[in-house]
């Protein structure tokens, strides 16, 4: 099996080859379905980071593969600035305003690699949720020499049904309830809410 071959094998696994790190993430939704997704941080490219640290790759390989996933971010629209800061780490910035009907879905930065999800249901139900790592993966991410930090907020005029959120008691801001995590490690619990 060669390299290549491997390396698709574990992002199929993985689910998505990206990972967020030194992040801020935030959803916001509202009952009507109007929704606005914000994250500023780093991406990190599994793979490519992965490579470089067991140095399978010349400078030159490097840069090609790097340009490479910067074009690929880059045809989205969503993502304001992607910077490569180098190792397989990208510094970017992503707005999306958005509109989500009654059975919708939508995924950052998206549906084959999400790492942030929402979606709603013909019930009126939405679930906002982040990508959760099973413990093989978190430990193949951990052993290529890469963690995960950073903060994750929901805010929505919706009442919560069940979640995860990290705040004991949530913030109100007029009729909208603002709702906290902090990743702290690859084991920290995935941000999880249900609103109706």
């Amino acid at each position: 099996m060669t390299a290549a071959v491997v390396t698709v094998a574990a992002c199929l696994l993985l689910a998505s080859c990206w990972l967020p790190d030194r992040f801020l993430a935030e959803v916001r939704l509202s009952r009507n379905g109007d929704y606005a997704l914000v994250y500023q941080g780093d991406l990190v490219w599994v793979p490519l980071a992965d490579d470089i640290r067991a140095r399978k790759l010349t400078p030159a390989e490097i840069t090609e593969k790097t340009d490479i996933l910067i074009r690929d971010l880059s045809r989205d629209e969503a993502f304001k600035t992607i910077v490569a800061l180098g190792g397989g780490r990208f510094k970017v910035s992503y707005e999306r305003l958005g509109h989500l009907g009654a059975r919708d879905i939508f995924a950052f930065p998206r549906r084959s690699d999400a790492l942030i999800s929402l979606e709603t249901f013909d019930d009126g139900r939405a679930i906002i949720r982040a990508r959760s790592l099973k413990t093989e993966d978190r430990d193949r991410i951990a052993s290529a020499g890469l963690g995960m930090q950073g903060r994750f907020r929901v805010v929505s005029d919706g009442l919560p049904l069940k979640g995860n959120p990290m705040a004991t008691a949530a913030r109100g801001v007029g009729r909208f309830m603002i709702y906290d995590w902090t990743i702290a490690t690859l084991a920290s619990p995935p941000p999880f809410i249900e609103i109706d």
